[in-house]
């Protein structure tokens, strides 16, 4: 069985709410853009202390920002995990070895583009490896097809390092089926504009 992160946005007018009828989910994934890293800006920081107030679900941070360090050191007190990409030009020991001394876990994103080979010198360091199956910055993409061959190619060094892979980015029940060797699926707009969201996570978990 498949976990299933829900996906939102640190945006300003972002309502906690709009999780309050989901069930049996195991993360909540935020995305957090500076208009740096990307072209999209949602820096509401506010949202991880609301996020802890309202649930007990452990919080994945999507670091799409340039100076990752200083969103660390904001938000450090409500997260669970870290993820930051490693297109990012920052120093990815010091980022691995600031969120450890924090004792979080450490992620680390590969956008569409960027070939698996660019995180495996990380790999022993790192508790979760993210693909991208869109270019990061809008919700509500269509999946990169490509991602699946990502994904089972990465899954070969599962036997010898201890670590996640999760998939971001058009997850849906049809494609999902196409990824048995991921640990977690995050999605947003197949989960949160659905009819009947429940029955979509429950789809993904059992995909």
């Amino acid at each position: 069985m498949k976990e299933v992160a829900v996906s939102v946005h640190a945006k300003d007018n972002f309502d906690p709410k709009i999780l309050k009828n989901l069930k049996d989910y195991d993360y909540i994934h935020v995305d957090v853009m500076d208009g740096k890293f990307v072209d999209s800006c949602n820096i509401n920081l506010d949202i991880f202390q609301i996020l802890k107030e309202f649930y007990s679900i452990p919080i994945v941070a999507h670091l799409m920002v340039i100076d990752s360090f200083k969103y660390i050191k904001k938000i450090v007190n409500y997260i669970n995990y870290f993820v930051f990409h490693i297109e990012n030009p920052e120093n990815k020991n010091r980022i691995i070895e600031k969120i450890k001394k924090n004792n979080r876990k450490v992620g680390i994103a590969l956008n569409p583009d960027t070939d698996i080979t660019e995180v495996i010198p990380f790999i022993e360091k790192i508790d979760l490896v993210l693909i991208m199956a869109v270019h990061p910055g809008w919700s509500g993409q269509r999946f990169i097809h490509q991602s699946v061959r990502k994904v089972n190619e990465l899954a070969k060094y599962k036997e010898k390092y201890n670590f996640k892979i999760d998939i971001d980015g058009g997850i849906n029940p049809e494609n999902a089926i196409k990824l048995p060797n991921t640990d977690i699926l995050t999605s947003a707009s197949s989960i949160l504009k659905a009819d009947h969201p429940n029955k979509v996570i429950q789809l993904l978990k059992y995909s």
